[in-house]
């Protein structure tokens, strides 16, 4: 996997750009000794903001209390953020004037929100259990830390500043909303030559690659009727079914690896009715774009000849369908030039993290698709279930991700 998602060119460049070297200064100075002593010192604090930003509930679309939460978290810890037309919690941490920024993002909705605090609990080991603790409570308490760590720069004359940055509408049907106001339309756009996601906690992969993707719904209608009494008519179901199962037949490469599945089947209401409707919705993905296209047009065959089959011996045919697109991740194959993530390795070797390079599907899908050096990495600790209603998360060893988060930061400040 290293090698596949790391092109051999970065690894001559890493070297000549002189990153181990670069790390071994900006480790030795006092003042990332001290933010990397106090992420440490910081643990009982930031689990109790981990947990209280993870009991308000922020499913996607619907992140505006927790996005004010997070703004009266910033601001009390000194800096002047705000709420941008997005959706999204920006704070300016700008010790260097005309500087280009490095963000540093991670996403505020949910999949699934608790429904009262209790949902979201701790054990008596300190395990934290309940929707989005892990995905991405995680990545949101890691910016809480690095406000307070990074008050005061952590290099002198810093060639980079830094743009914290809480963003809307990465899960599901919010299709990367939040990143792509940040990427294109925000004041700052222009102005961030690098990206930082912390999505997640696990500090075993450096996101480099970007897993695209495209969500489509299938809807097919018809005219209904009685079971019994308007039998042979078409099926909106019984067509929706056929199409399915055409599409479980899809010849799917290996490389790209390319994947379709059908996540939500709805239609119906009894049953002794010939439904009116059918829906379903359908995720392709890819590490390349092509096939995501070729897929796509597969499922529209699929659908298409379904119908066709259904409608052959109806009495009353089906009288439309349509395939919308719901969302769109663009796909990108790891830069042949990365410092961002040249930076990471370092740091990894440095902290003994065995960490290797990967393509996942991340806030980082949008700048990586426009050629910006980015990676996307957790923040510390052990986590699973995301997504679930069993998500977990174990702070244990949240501190090694902060070192990991501040040590990268610093490096990037100093980089020309």
């Amino acid at each position: 996997m290293l090698a596949r998602y790391r092109p051999a060119a970065r690894a001559a460049a890493a070297k000549a750009d002189g990153w181990p070297a670069r790390l071994a200064s900006v480790a030795a100075l006092d003042s990332v000794r001290r933010a990397c002593t106090q992420a440490a010192r910081d643990q009982a604090w930031l689990n109790r903001q981990h947990l209280e930003l993870c009991r308000i509930p922020a499913p996607t679309f619907q992140e505006g209390e927790r996005a004010r939460h997070l703004r009266r978290v910033f601001a009390g810890l000194g800096h002047t953020p705000r709420i941008d037309p997005a959706g999204n919690v920006v704070v300016p941490l700008a010790h260097a004037p005309r500087r280009p920024y490095i963000a540093v993002t991670a996403h505020m909705d949910t999949i699934l929100a608790p429904s009262r605090p209790d949902d979201i609990r701790v054990d008596v080991d300190g395990t934290m259990r309940g929707p989005g603790v892990t995905d991405n409570g995680t990545g949101l308490a890691a910016l809480v830390a690095l406000a307070k760590l990074l008050a005061e720069p952590l290099v002198d004359n810093p060639t980079r500043n830094t743009l914290l940055v809480a963003n809307v509408a990465e899960e599901g049907e919010g299709n990367l909303h939040g990143i792509r106001y940040v990427a294109n339309e925000s004041p700052y756009a222009k102005s961030i030559d690098r990206y930082l996601v912390v999505d997640g906690p696990s500090v075993s992969h450096i996101t480099t690659a970007a897993l695209g993707s495209k969500r489509y719904e299938l809807v097919i209608e018809g005219p209904g009727g009685h079971s019994w009494n308007d039998f042979g008519r078409a099926n909106p179901i019984h067509a929706l079914s056929r199409a399915v199962d055409l599409m479980t037949r899809a010849k799917l490469p290996v490389r790209p690896r390319t994947t379709l599945s059908v996540g939500v089947v709805q239609g119906g209401t009894s049953v002794n009715s010939i439904p009116t409707s059918a829906r379903a919705k359908i995720d392709v993905r890819s590490v390349d774009e092509e096939e995501i296209r070729r897929t796509a047009r597969f499922v529209e065959e699929a659908a298409r000849t379904a119908i066709l089959a259904e409608n052959r011996t109806a009495t009353h045919r089906l009288t439309r369908f349509r395939l919308r697109e719901i969302g769109s991740r663009p796909a990108a194959r790891a830069l042949p030039l990365n410092p961002v993530a040249d930076c990471f390795e370092a740091v990894d070797s440095h902290l003994r993290i065995p960490s290797t390079f990967d393509c996942a599907s991340t806030d980082a899908n949008v700048p990586l698709a426009r050629g910006v050096p980015t990676v996307a990495v957790g923040s510390g600790g052990r986590g699973g279930n995301a997504h679930a209603p069993g998500e977990w998360y174990d702070p244990q060893g949240r501190d090694l991700g902060l070192r990991r988060l501040v040590l990268a930061l610093a490096c990037l400040q100093q980089e020309r």
